[in-house]
């Protein structure tokens, strides 16, 4: 198990980590347009990389079997899905200079949100009695009241978008919201004591991406949106708090046997 020094330096790593992300980002859009671009997308790699190797040995660790095996080889459909759509952006606008939304990386980002869902599924059945109707029924009107101007906005007459653009842009912020609602969970369930830190990480990842696909939707709709800019700080969050999420398992539990009901 972790020891308290163990956690306090992770916590200290995390925040360096956001702050370093952050500040790079800040700083190159500062120099340029075009170096926010460039640094904005050679940032994917170390990010969504680093959660792949980590979700790979997350599975070697717990192997396939059970809830808790069913979780992480969800969650690792998720991290590779996620960086295969990664990368075929970084190709097609650094290398091929054309749009990459929407393109075949969309396809990939839409395949990673149902094994995202199928993770928090299989995770939080050993306390799904710990959910009361209360708290599904707010998280649940939270996710759909945030979802409702985002539709409206996406489905717009006014607006001039191809047909494609104006679907995806139905179908994120509909993911989106329908992943929120486990996310809040399972922070509603750390502040009631039901599970720890690392694991409310992976929640605060997920509500990142919803924070940082309703900034994209908002931009793309006033045609400001460029790969790199401030909001995607919020994309570099999400692999960043899931990282450490999902090390801060391993490090939690050193054998896969140990008690599935603990979460870290």
């Amino acid at each position: 198990m972790q020891t308290g020094l163990d956690t306090v330096t992770a916590k200290k790593y995390l925040i360096l980590a956001l702050v370093a992300c952050a500040s790079v980002n800040l700083i190159s859009n500062f120099v340029g347009n075009y170096a926010a671009i460039f640094v904005g997308n050679v940032m994917y790699i170390p990010v969504s990389g680093t959660l792949l190797i980590v979700s790979i040995l997350m599975i070697s660790r717990f192997g396939i079997s059970g809830n808790i095996g069913l979780a992480w080889v969800s969650f690792g459909g998720y991290a590779i899905s996620w960086f295969i759509a990664e990368m075929l952006w970084i190709v097609q606008e650094l290398y091929l200079k054309i749009d990459p939304f929407p393109s075949p990386a969309d396809i990939f980002y839409l395949i990673g949100y149902p094994f995202l869902l199928m993770f928090f599924i299989a995770y939080l059945q050993p306390v799904r009695f710990a959910i009361t109707k209360k708290m599904l029924i707010a998280t649940s009107s939270f996710a759909v009241g945030i979802l409702i101007p985002s539709l409206y906005l996406a489905l717009e007459p006014s607006k001039s978008s191809d047909l494609l653009q104006r679907v995806l842009s139905v179908i994120y912020p509909t993911f989106d919201a329908v992943l929120l609602i486990p996310a809040l969970l399972g922070v509603a369930l750390f502040f009631k004591g039901q599970v720890n830190f690392t694991w409310t990480l992976i929640c605060m990842g997920t509500i990142s991406v919803f924070v940082a696909d309703t900034a994209f939707l908002f931009a793309q709709n006033e045609d400001s949106y460029y790969t790199g800019n401030p909001m995607e700080i919020m994309f570099y969050w999400n692999y960043i708090l899931l990282t450490f999420g999902v090390y801060g398992h391993m490090k939690l539990f050193q054998r896969p046997k140990q008690d599935d009901a603990q979460y870290g």
